[in-house]
């Protein structure tokens, strides 16, 4: 501890001027303490120059694009390299930390599954689109094949079995083959019911197509979602990485460009988990060929009851169908190429329209009314006559007696009304 002389004398040298390298110098004591006498901090602050980074010019752009909740560092990647921006994934990664909310800790064991062997199935609601001028709840279908991890993606406007089977197919054209099982949820769209001991009813169209395509339909147990997790990882992915900030007008627009993120996104990524391309290990995944058999009957099907007036309404819109099957149970099909099928009770097709698009459409055909009568001509009812026998007049009522006047007696009626 230091004298009051030498306190006093170190903070006299410092109103004299010296520096406090020359006291240290000449007291033979610390900077340190010289500082702390005087009262000064012990570490002079230094104006540094703000270190420029390459991320700095894209910071507004990616500010704007976390409010439209793109969080995805690789999706993120790629449009700021198109704007010019020459660094790496880890500085952007680093930037968008903060901003991240904070992951839910899960515990799961993966179950990994042989070349060929499962692909999972799920269905996602992605809110509402406007479709055919009208606003129509906007899901996205999703097959994930287990051991390549190669995706496919499909908008529709329905979940119903027609486009659940129909989906199906179209992934399987995709991938260029068949698994040999297909996991999903309990959807109404492929199980029945589910009976206490497990054992399933399946829905018999269901059973039918995978009979068809030669694979074998499981559900999962019921509140077991992480069963088929690939394919619930790959909804998480198609979330954050293909849906934020999308611009898009139409369902078809919308399917066109998923389609085009598939095949230059996310199946050619380096997977996380197997660490290769899902489209190099899909060539190794030995799935059964569909190629040189037709495909299956994907038709949606409804029952209608004509009108009487000949016309079933579908959809919004009114079509005819020949006057004979008026007020008849009637099969109707909306088949893959946009056209609706009537069929009766014995698996005649009676008449065929093309889908008509919008509401309050009248489609007919003149031929389906021939030889009805025109509603332009009067009806007739037919009225009941009287026979009496011949020569039988007693039955008649007598004849009313009627009063013979002169006609100057309605002139002078007349001039007294006036």
């Amino acid at each position: 501890m230091l004298s009051v002389e030498k306190r006093f004398m170190i903070k006299d040298l410092h109103r004299k001027g010296w520096s406090i390298s020359a006291i240290a110098r000449q007291t033979g004591n610390d900077r340190k303490t010289i500082r702390k006498i005087l009262g000064e901090p012990l570490i002079r602050e230094r104006q540094r120059r703000a270190r420029r980074h390459k991320l700095d010019a894209f910071v507004a752009y990616l500010e704007r694009r976390m409010a439209e909740g793109v969080f995805n560092a690789p999706k993120l990647l790629r449009e700021i390299r198109l704007l010019g921006y020459q660094g790496g994934i880890t500085q952007l990664r680093m930037f968008l930390q903060p901003f991240r909310q904070p992951k839910s800790a899960g515990v799961t064991v993966r179950f990994e599954t042989e070349p060929g062997e499962q692909a999972q199935v799920d269905w996602a609601h992605f809110g509402f689109i406007v479709h055919e001028g009208r606003r129509r709840p906007l899901y996205a279908f999703l097959m994930t094949l287990g051991w390549s991890r190669a995706m496919y993606v499909e908008f529709t406007v329905s979940g119903d079995e027609g486009w659940f089977l129909r989906c199906h197919l179209h992934a399987f054209h995709y991938f260029g083959g068949v698994p040999e099982e297909v996991l999903h949820d309990n959807l109404k769209t492929a199980v029945l019911s589910r009976e206490a001991d497990g054992t399933i009813h399946w829905q018999p169209r269901y059973l039918d197509f995978a009979h068809y395509y030669g694979f074998t339909p499981r559900a999962c147990q019921p509140y077991r979602a992480q069963t088929k997790g690939k394919v619930e990882r790959g909804i998480r992915y198609l979330r954050t990485s293909f849906w934020p900030g999308l611009r898009y007008t139409t369902l078809a627009d919308l399917n066109q460009q998923v389609w085009l993120w598939l095949d230059t996104v996310a199946n050619v990524r380096l997977h996380g988990t197997t660490g290769e391309l899902p489209f190099a290990r899909l060539a190794l995944e030995g799935l059964r060929p569909i190629l040189g058999r037709p495909d299956y009957d994907t038709s949606i099907l409804t029952y209608r009851h004509p009108s009487r007036d000949c016309l079933v309404s579908y959809q919004g819109n009114d079509y005819s169908v020949p006057a004979t099957y008026a007020r008849q149970p009637l099969l109707v099909k909306e088949t893959p190429a946009g056209e609706l099928l009537f069929v009766n009770a014995a698996g005649e097709e009676i008449a065929r329209h093309p889908l008509t698009c919008g509401r309050g459409h009248r489609i007919v055909i003149s031929a389906h009314y021939q030889g009805l009568p025109s509603s332009s001509s009067p009806r007739r009812r037919p009225l009941a006559v009287q026979l009496l026998p011949p020569n039988d007049w007693s039955s008649l009522p007598p004849a009313p007696e009627v009063e013979t006047r002169p006609l100057h007696w309605y002139d002078q009626l007349l001039e007294v009304a006036a």
